[in-house]
């Protein structure tokens, strides 16, 4: 078995035998979102079940997939199973295998999963843990960090590749076609999420959705994006203008950025996130810290989320970079920083950045692609 997919099983084994369990089973079903199969087995397809335990390794999938199995999965047993099949084949290897307790994630399988197996088969205790798998993957191997830079750079090229296109009259959609366009032509394998190309007054909602409004001069364009490659994703923000903006615009966008970049400098292994997002809030608040460097005013009220989040398989994922999170931050952990300000009627701006965390601070992966001055264009 590959060194790596096997160091991600035994820590998941850990986890068993922690809680006394005899197995992990992982559902993967199509847009269920999760990628635990993936991440334990090396499988991309978007139909299966896992079954790790001390005595085997074990993926369940129909025929779409077989021959996807044999060359992703070294280590594990194939057993073909589809619909109704799948209940007959675990109920034979639970038995073989002497299970009697299993635990899964319940913040990620589905109440019907879990009603089915204990109407299924009995003599198994299936005992939930919340973020199972995400509680695993919080630290990254040095593979995967090469795939989320990966995943960063074209982000990047995408984003520089999209300026000369920024221009007045053209819509929010079309700019959000293009840049996805760019990012798969630059190697992405699919975009991390939705787009966000938010112009005007749209910039003042934070997960704005892309629109047939027009573009005008004088306003600033949020565009928030990522992709994914080779199963790795990136998450990135830059607020830029169209032609000159008002003096509160610019005082908005200088604020966030300044917040921001404070945000960037704490980022180290060992800092809880709540932190990291009490630095950026006190600064865009306009507290001490903040008027010490000749700011003005605040706009605590006017920060609308936390300052950030995981990125990894999924482009939200653990650890939280929010006040409610007292937890250090692993070294190896991947996190964004992304402060914003938005004033309804107005506009709003935020800038992010994809940051490896270390010991001695953190690896701004986008910061070191792309600009934080405002780009004018």
């Amino acid at each position: 078995m590959d060194e790596v997919i096997n160091n991600r099983i035994k820590r998941a084994l850990d986890i068993v035998r922690e809680e006394d369990a005899d197995a992990l089973l992982v559902f993967n079903h199509e847009l269920s979102g999760q990628p635990g199969t993936r991440y334990l087995s090396g499988f991309s397809g978007t139909e299966s079940v896992l079954l790790v335990a001390e005595g085997g390794r074990f993926i369940f999938t129909d025929g779409r997939y077989f021959s996807r199995v044999k060359e992703e999965c070294q280590g594990f047993k194939l057993v073909p199973a589809g619909g109704a099949s799948f209940w007959e084949e675990f109920k034979k290897i639970s038995g073989r295998l002497s299970l009697k307790k299993i635990i899964f994630d319940s913040a990620r399988t589905s109440y019907g999963q879990i009603s089915r197996l204990n109407e299924k088969i009995e003599g198994i205790s299936a005992v939930g843990i919340d973020n199972v798998l995400q509680k695993i993957r919080i630290i990254k191997d040095e593979t995967e960090l090469a795939k989320i830079k990966k995943a960063v750079s074209i982000s990047a090229k995408s984003f520089k590749e999209l300026m000369p296109f920024i221009k007045e009259g053209i819509t929010e959609n079309e700019l959000a076609w293009k840049l996805e366009m760019l990012m798969r032509e630059n190697g992405a394998e699919k975009i991390s999420f939705e787009l966000i190309v938010a112009s005007g007054p749209n910039g003042a909602k934070p997960h704005a959705k892309a629109s047939d409004r027009k573009i005008r001069k004088g306003e600033l364009i949020t565009l928030d994006f990522g992709c994914c490659f080779d199963g790795y994703a990136s998450d990135v923000t830059r607020t830029v203008a169209l032609g000159p903006v008002s003096g509160k615009l610019s005082e908005i966008y200088e604020t966030v950025k300044t917040a921001q970049e404070l945000g960037c400098k704490a980022v180290k292994a060992g800092i809880a996130g709540m932190e990291i997002d009490k630095i950026c809030r006190d600064y865009i608040s306009g507290k001490p810290a903040r008027r010490s460097l000749g700011a003005g005013g605040g706009y605590s009220e006017y920060f609308l989320h936390g300052t950030g989040h995981g990125v990894g398989m999924e482009v939200h994922e653990l650890p939280h970079v929010s006040g409610g999170n007292k937890e250090p931050l692993p070294e190896n952990s991947v996190i964004t920083v992304e402060p914003g300000i938005y004033i309804e009627g107005l506009g709003g701006v935020r800038i992010e950045d994809t940051i490896v965390v270390k010991k001695g601070g953190g690896v701004n992966l986008s910061g070191e692609l792309l600009p934080k001055e405002l780009i004018v264009l």
